[in-house]
C-alpha cells in the first residue's frame, strides 16, 4: 500500500461515522467499544469539535505506531494524564522523550531486574501467606485488592528500597488511589464541551498536590543522605545525559517516579486479576501450568532466570493480555493529514487506538472469544497478523516496563497456581469497568483452597 503519494489527497473519503448519540455520554467506554466492533477498523464518533476517530485495524495501527509514528503524537487528549504524570515517559514527546528514554533505559536492563528478585520473591511469599490464611478460614479474598496491595509493595520497594516505612507506604498508596479515581473521571472529557462542569476537579488537584509533596520529599531526602541503595530512584538520580552531561531535575524525577509508580502497580495488578479470572474458568489450563512448574523447577517458586523456561506459563499471560489488555484504549493526535487505507485523516484529528477490539477481531484471530494459550505457541506465530497483538505497544514507544511487568506477573501467577485451586465466589457477576485500566467492577472475589 503506497500511502505516501496520497497523504494530501482531499478526494479520499473520511471514515464512516457512528454519529453523536446519548450512549456516548452515558457510557463512553462501551459506546467506543461497540462502535469499533461494528466497523471495519476505523470509525468516527461524536461530532464537530468533539469528533474522535477510533482505530482498531492492524494495518492502521502499524501506520500510527510504527511507519508514520512521528505524525501521531500524544497531543491534547493526554491533558488529563499530564495533570498527574507531568512530562514523564508516557506523556512526553519528541527530543525530550528520547532523552528521558535513554536516561531511564538502564533501570530496566536485565541486571537491574535480577537485583530486584529477592524483593519481589519476599513480597510474593507474604501475599501467599495471606492467601493461605484466607483459604484455611474459608474466607474469600478480593483478588484485585490483594494484587493492588502486593504490587504497591513491589513497586515502592523497587523505587525507594528501604527509604520509606509502612506508614509512608500506606500514605502513598492512599494518595495514588485518589489520583487514579480523579484521573478516571476525566479520561473521557474530550467528548464534552469545554464549559461542561466536572465534579471532583478540586479533590483531584489536591490529591495530585499531596502526592507531589510526598515524592519531592523523598527526592530531597535521598539527595541529602549518604545512602546509595541500588533502587530505581538511585539509578534515576545517577543517570547522566551522554550528550550534555546533565542529570534529571527534581521535576523530571518527580514526573518519572509518578509515571513508574502509577502505571507500574495498576497495570500489573489488573493483568493478574484477569489471569485469575480466566484460570478460574479454565482449570485445565491451571493444571498445565502446575505440571510445567513441576517439570521445570520441581514445583518450586521459579527464579527470574528460570522464567523463560516456563513457556506455557508465558503463553497464558499472553492470552490474558490479548483478551484483557490493561490499557484497552490509547490516545494520539495527528500533526498533518494522512491516509489510513482508503480513508482520509485530517490534521489535528483526535485518535483513539483500540487494542481491546483488535485483539478480538475474528478476521485476525480464530475463535477470538475463547481463552486459548496455545494460540501463542511458536508453530502458530506465522498465522496471525503481526500488529493484531500489541498490549504493550509497538515501535519506538513500546512500554519500557514490559519485561518487568511480565516477570512480576509470572512470579505471582506461578505462586498462585502451585499453591491453590480457586474459583470465583458463587453469585458474583464479573463485569468489566473502565478506570484508566479495565478492571472487574467490584474486584474479583475468589474462593481459595490449598493444593
Amino acid at each position: 500500500m503506497n500511502q505516501s503519494t496520497t497523504v494530501h489527497d482531499q478526494t479520499a473519503n473520511l471514515p464512516p461515522s457512528a454519529g453523536l448519540r446519548p450512549g456516548l455520554f452515558r457510557d463512553p467506554y462501551r459506546f467506543v467499544m461497540e462502535s469499533a466492533a461494528r466497523h471495519d477498523g476505523l470509525v468516527r464518533v461524536g461530532a464537530g469539535p468533539l469528533e474522535t476517530y477510533i482505530v482498531s485495524h492492524p494495518d492502521y495501527i502499524r501506520r500510527i505506531l510504527v511507519t508514520n509514528a512521528g505524525n501521531y503524537v500524544k497531543g491534547p487528549l493526554m491533558k488529563p494524564f499530564r495533570t498527574a504524570l507531568g512530562n514523564g515517559l508516557v506523556t512526553s514527546e519528541g527530543e525530550f522523550w528520547k532523552r528521558q528514554r535513554r536516561l531511564m533505559q538502564p533501570a530496566f536492563h536485565a541486571r537491574q531486574l535480577h537485583l530486584m528478585e529477592n524483593h519481589v520473591a519476599a513480597c510474593v511469599e507474604r501475599a501467599v501467606q495471606r492467601w493461605e490464611a484466607a483459604a484455611d478460614a474459608a474466607r474469600p479474598v478480593n483478588f484485585l485488592d490483594d494484587c493492588i496491595e502486593l504490587n504497591v509493595e513491589i513497586v515502592l520497594g523497587a523505587l525507594f528500597s528501604t527509604s520509606i516505612d509502612a506508614a509512608r507506604a500506606e500514605r502513598l498508596r492512599e494518595l495514588t488511589s485518589q489520583v487514579f479515581a480523579g484521573l478516571a473521571s476525566k479520561v473521557w472529557t474530550f467528548f464534552l464541551p469545554g464549559w461542561f462542569p466536572l465534579p471532583g476537579a478540586v479533590r483531584y488537584r489536591r490529591a495530585v498536590a499531596a502526592l507531589d509533596a510526598e515524592v519531592h520529599a523523598l527526592i530531597a531526602e535521598r539527595r541529602a543522605g549518604d545512602m546509595e541503595p541500588e533502587d530505581l530512584l538511585g539509578l534515576l538520580l545517577d543517570a547522566v545525559d551522554a550528550d550534555t552531561g546533565e542529570r534529571m531535575s527534581d521535576q523530571q524525577l518527580r514526573d518519572e517516579i509518578f509515571t513508574l509508580f502509577m502505571a507500574g502497580y495498576e497495570t500489573t495488578a489488573t493483568g493478574l486479576t484477569w489471569a485469575a479470572y480466566e484460570l478460574a474458568q479454565n482449570s485445565e489450563v491451571a493444571e498445565k501450568m502446575v505440571a510445567e512448574l513441576g517439570q521445570v523447577v520441581s514445583g518450586q517458586q521459579p527464579t527470574f532466570a528460570e522464567l523463560p523456561r516456563l513457556e506455557y506459563g508465558k503463553r497464558v499471560i499472553d492470552e490474558v493480555l490479548r483478551l484483557h489488555p490493561p490499557f484497552p484504549i490509547w490516545f494520539r493526535s495527528t500533526v498533518a493529514p494522512d491516509i489510513l487505507g482508503p480513508y482520509r485523516i485530517p490534521e489535528n484529528t483526535k485518535i483513539v487506538l483500540n487494542p481491546q477490539i483488535t485483539h478480538r477481531d475474528p478476521r485476525f484471530w480464530d475463535d477470538p472469544e475463547t481463552f486459548d494459550p496455545d494460540r501463542f505457541a511458536p508453530e502458530r506465530a506465522d498465522s496471525r497478523h503481526r500488529l493484531a497483538y500489541y498490549p504493550f505497544g509497538k515501535g519506538s514507544r513500546v512500554c519500557i516496563g514490559e519485561r518487568l511487568s511480565t516477570a512480576i506477573t509470572q512470579m505471582v501467577l506461578s505462586a498462585v497456581v502451585r499453591g491453590f485451586e480457586f474459583a470465583v465466589e458463587p453469585g458474583f457477576d464479573v463485569v468489566p469497568r473502565y478506570v484508566v485500566t479495565c478492571q472487574p467492577k467490584g474486584g474479583l472475589p475468589l474462593v481459595l483452597r490449598r493444593r
